[in-house]
């Protein structure tokens, strides 16, 4: 039927009217994610479900509340059928139920498909309604029951066609501060789709927007009228949302766009797809490696990876020597000492910041001493925290699937950055594993929180007690029993 999914519950005729009349007009949570029970086999009463007579929406020329699904039955054991709620992709949807016929407001129908599809753009988009009832028996039974119906939702045809001149973005960022004659160009990925790195230095909000790249095309600083005719945004002010809806000028659903930021410090990812409308930004995070008294000054040796904190934030733990102990190189400039960071030399302050011109070593707050070294490479600062001389473990090693949980794969301690572990190991298959102390799971072990899994851009996850997943390949595995930070860094085919 066209896309349409009728579920037919042994057969439908129309049923009397007045009995099925209900209402659902409370919009102050509509978009509240809802659960529903299990519904029972309702075939025995006849009941039929199926799409209403407006269940082939095109907002260019709807009206403005679509009656969506139809429902029947001709069994007269059956008093009147209640509808209990309604969702798409578990989100709550308002309703108006009368005589048979499920009624929504249009503009929020197209609204929660817009944002849970991420797309904008005027194709038919294929939308499954889940509706959970209540068959009410002659006898006052009353029987629950879930359907699915598919309808369709064509958005706006008002859409801005993509820029042949490509995309921008001016804003609060490190590059410059709403500077037009310096913005941020982005990069076709794939066709439609753009994305610049950026660097943001505020941990509140960072505002931005896109702009058509046609005025930097023509003028290298266009004046503001062009620069504005080109901008976009999304339909609240300040809203931080990742991944949002994409607006602009004379937009046909909000009229009008207002500016996003991107909340936090940090480099960030920002993409735009101009063929669905939307956008996001992400952490852009990367690798960064101590250089220094840990690995022995050497330009090869990535053996003390920082343990990835999530937000651009690191940190390593260790004995640090002296107040010469490191340097910092990131994954992309290992072994160029023109490129590393560092603070000033020689220096011993609790906090400061990182530089990476003229960068000169440094150390603890105390020399000789147990420490975390912190690093925030969004706002480029650091803190060392002092800490007791930790617990000493007879060994670390991996467990898993890939083992059968026996015959632990041992790890080895860095001779010069002790309570830190390090093996290279290759698993034939995907997996599950931990890391654990001692051979035993008497003493400590450590995995995931269960956040997601390991793969070959994601390192790590947030440490939890269970287990870790991952895909079949080489790693590179690190682990700190000091802090029970770890890592799983994919080591490419050489």
């Amino acid at each position: 039927m066209n896309r349409m999914k009728k579920h037919m519950l042994l057969g439908g005729m129309l049923l009397c009217a007045a009995a099925f009349t209900s209402c659902n007009e409370d919009f102050d949570n509509w978009a509240s994610p809802q659960s529903n029970v299990p519904g029972a086999d309702v075939a025995p009463y006849g009941i039929t479900v199926a799409p209403g007579s407006q269940s082939n929406i095109v907002m260019d020329n709807a009206t403005e509340n679509s009656q969506i699904i139809a429902v029947s039955t001709k069994q007269k054991e059956v008093a009147s059928i209640e509808l209990r709620g309604m969702t798409i992709n578990g989100v709550n949807l308002p309703y108006t139920y009368e005589k048979g016929a499920v009624s929504v407001n249009t503009q929020k129908l197209d609204s929660l498909v817009e944002i849970s599809m991420l797309d904008r753009s005027a194709t038919p988009h294929a939308v499954t309604v889940k509706t959970l009832w209540s068959a009410v028996l002659a006898t006052g039974e009353a029987v629950p029951f879930e359907s699915e119906t598919e309808i369709t939702l064509t958005p706006y045809s008002n859409t801005p066609k993509i820029d042949v001149n490509g995309y921008v973005l001016l804003g609060d960022f490190a590059s410059g501060m709403w500077d037009k004659s310096n913005p941020v160009r982005m990069t076709q990925v794939e066709p439609g789709v753009y994305q610049a790195l950026v660097t943001t230095k505020s941990e509140g909000d960072n505002w931005y927007k896109f702009y058509s790249g046609t005025p930097w095309a023509e003028s290298a600083d266009p004046d503001w009228g062009a620069v504005d005719g080109a901008a976009m945004g999304c339909e609240i002010n300040g809203d931080g949302t990742s991944p949002n809806l994409l607006v602009w000028k004379d937009d046909p659903r909000f009229g009008k766009f207002e500016t996003p930021v991107i909340k936090g410090a940090g480099d960030w990812l920002v993409t735009i797809d101009m063929n669905k409308l939307y956008f996001k930004y992400e952490p852009k995070e990367t690798k960064y490696y101590v250089v220094g008294e840990p690995n022995g000054w050497s330009t090869d040796n990535k053996n003390c990876l920082f343990y990835a904190q999530g937000g651009n934030v690191y940190n390593y733990t260790t004995y640090w020597p002296n107040q010469w102990s490191l340097k910092i190189w990131d994954q992309d400039h290992f072994g160029d000492w023109a490129a590393c960071w560092g603070g000033v030399n020689g220096s011993t302050e609790a906090k400061g910041t990182l530089v990476n011109s003229d960068a000169g070593a440094f150390g603890p707050s105390e020399s000789g001493a147990w420490a975390i070294l912190t690093i925030n490479m969004g706002t480029k600062e650091y803190e060392w925290t002092i800490i007791e001389e930790p617990t000493t473990y007879q060994s670390i090693s991996l467990i898993g699937g890939f083992n059968e949980w026996s015959g632990d794969v041992d790890l080895t301690q860095l001779e010069k950055a002790p309570h830190n572990w390090y093996v290279r190991y290759t698993l034939e298959s995907d997996t599950e594993l931990k890391f654990r102390a001692n051979h035993n799971w008497d003493t400590k072990d450590w995995g995931s929180d269960g956040s997601g899994e390991i793969n070959e851009e994601k390192y790590y996850v947030t440490p939890g007690g269970g287990n870790i997943k991952v895909p079949a390949g080489t790693y590179d595995f690190y682990l700190n029993d000091i802090t029970g930070n770890w890592s799983i860094a994919w080591v490419a085919a050489e």
